[in-house]
C-alpha cells in the first residue's frame, strides 16, 4: 500500500494547496491584485477572437488591435447614448425621494399598515426610510459620475491585458520549460484545459447576466415602471454574483414604483416579475450557456459565495466562482494527468508503484 505522500490525491491537494497560498499573497497587494484578476479574465474571454484573426492571417498584434478598436467604439457608443440619460434619470429619482411628497406617501402607508396591525410598533419608520432612500439615490449618482477609478481600470487593465493576449504563449512556453520531462505532456493538457474551459464559464457569465438584465428591463417597461433601464442594468450586473440579480432589481422596483404610484399596488407583479426571471435563468438560461461540466451544486455556489464575502467583500463574491472554477479544473486535469499519461503505472516485473 502506497504512503499518503505518494498518492496521487495528495500531489494534487499539494498543488492546489500552494496555488491558494499564491492567490491569497497576491490579494494583500490589494488595488494591483483586482487589476490583475481583471485582465486575466478579459484575456481568456477574447482569446479566442483574437486567435480566429490570426487564422485568417492577421498578425496577432494587429488583431488584438482591431479587437480593442471595436470593443472602445461599442463602449463610445454606449456611453454617448446612454450615460446622459441614466445620469438624468438617477437625479430626478433623487429629487423625488428627497420631495416631501415622498416623506407624506411613507406616513399613509405607515398609518395604513398600524391600523391593520396594531399590535407592532413600527416607531417613526418614514423618516428613517427616507433617509435610507436619500443616501442610496445619492450614491447611485456618485457612483455614475465619478471616473477616476474607472480611468485607471480603462488604461492599466487593457495595457496588462494586450500583453497577456500577445505573449501569453510565451510566459507559457517559459514556464512549461521548468517542468520536468515526466510532468511535460500533462501540464500541457492543464494549461489547455484551464484557458478553454474557464475561457467558456467566462462567456456564459456574462450572456447569463445579460440575459437577466435583458428581460428585467423589458419586464418593468412592459409594467410601466420608471426608470426600467437603471434598475435592470443594476439587476444584470448584479447577477455576476449567482442568485442575486434577481433580488437586486426587485428592490429598487419596489422603490420606484412606490414613489410612482404612491402605494404598493404593484408589489406583487414586480415579485411575480423577478421569481419568474430567476426560475428561467435556472430552468433554460443557465442549460443552454453553460457546459455540463461548469455546473455546480447550488449549495456549493452559496458557501463559496459566504466565504469570499466574508473575505474579500463584494469582489470576492463576483470573483469566487470563476477562481473554483479555474481550481477545480486544474485539481481534476491534474489527477488525471497523474493517473493517464504514464507517470503513476505499476512495474509488471517487480509488481512495485512507479509515482516519480
Amino acid at each position: 500500500m502506497r504512503s499518503i505522500f505518494k498518492k496521487n490525491s495528495f500531489k494534487v491537494f499539494l498543488l492546489v494547496s500552494f496555488m491558494l497560498l499564491v492567490l491569497w499573497f497576491l490579494s494583500l497587494l490589494g488595488g494591483v491584485f483586482v487589476l490583475l484578476i481583471l485582465s486575466t479574465l478579459l484575456t481568456f474571454l477574447l482569446s479566442p477572437v483574437v486567435e480566429s484573426l490570426e487564422v485568417k492571417g492577421i498578425r496577432r498584434a494587429y488583431g488584438i488591435l482591431i479587437v480593442y478598436v471595436f470593443i472602445a467604439i461599442l463602449i463610445f457608443g454606449l456611453l454617448r447614448t446612454l450615460l446622459p440619460p441614466l445620469i438624468d434619470q438617477v437625479s430626478s429619482l433623487e429629487q423625488a425621494v428627497r420631495s416631501p411628497n415622498f416623506g407624506r406617501q411613507i406616513e399613509n402607508v405607515q398609518a395604513g399598515l398600524q391600523s391593520k396591525l396594531p399590535f407592532i410598533d413600527f416607531g417613526d419608520i418614514s423618516s428613517k426610510i427616507s433617509q435610507v432612500l436619500v443616501q442610496l439615490a445619492s450614491k447611485w449618482l456618485e457612483i455614475l459620475t465619478s471616473a477616476g477609478s474607472a480611468l485607471l481600470v480603462l488604461v492599466i487593465v487593457p495595457f496588462v491585458t494586450f500583453f497577456l493576449l500577445k505573449d501569453g504563449d510565451a510566459f507559457v512556453r517559459g514556464f512549461v520549460t521548468l517542468i520536468p520531462n515526466r510532468y511535460f505532456e500533462m501540464t500541457l493538457n492543464v494549461i489547455y484545459k484551464i484557458g478553454v474551459q474557464l475561457g467558456r464559464y467566462i462567456r456564459a457569465w456574462l450572456t447569463e447576466a445579460a440575459i437577466v438584465g435583458a428581460l428585467s428591463i423589458i419586464g418593468l417597461a412592459i409594467m410601466g415602471v420608471k426608470y426600467a433601464v437603471i434598475i435592470g442594468t443594476v439587476a444584470g450586473i448584479a447577477n455576476l454574483i449567482p442568485y442575486l440579480g434577481p433580488v437586486v432589481g426587485a428592490l429598487p422596483a419596489i422603490v420606484v414604483s412606490f414613489v410612482q404610484t404612491g402605494d404598493f399596488h404593484m408589489l406583487v407583479p414586480i415579485v411575480i416579475l423577478f421569481v419568474s426571471i430567476r426560475l428561467i435563468d435556472d430552468i433554460i438560461v443557465v442549460p443552454a450557456v453553460y457546459s455540463r461540466g461548469a455546473s455546480m451544486h447550488p449549495l456549493t455556489v452559496v458557501l463559496l459565495i459566504l466565504v469570499a464575502a466574508e473575505m474579500k467583500g463584494v469582489l470576492g463574491m463576483v470573483l469566487a466562482v470563476p477562481l473554483y472554477t479555474v481550481f477545480r479544473v486544474v485539481a481534476k486535469e491534474t489527477y488525471w494527468g497523474l493517473e493517464s499519461y504514464g507517470i503513476t503505472k505499476i512495474d509488471a516485473g517487480k509488481g512495485t508503484v512507479n509515482t516519480g
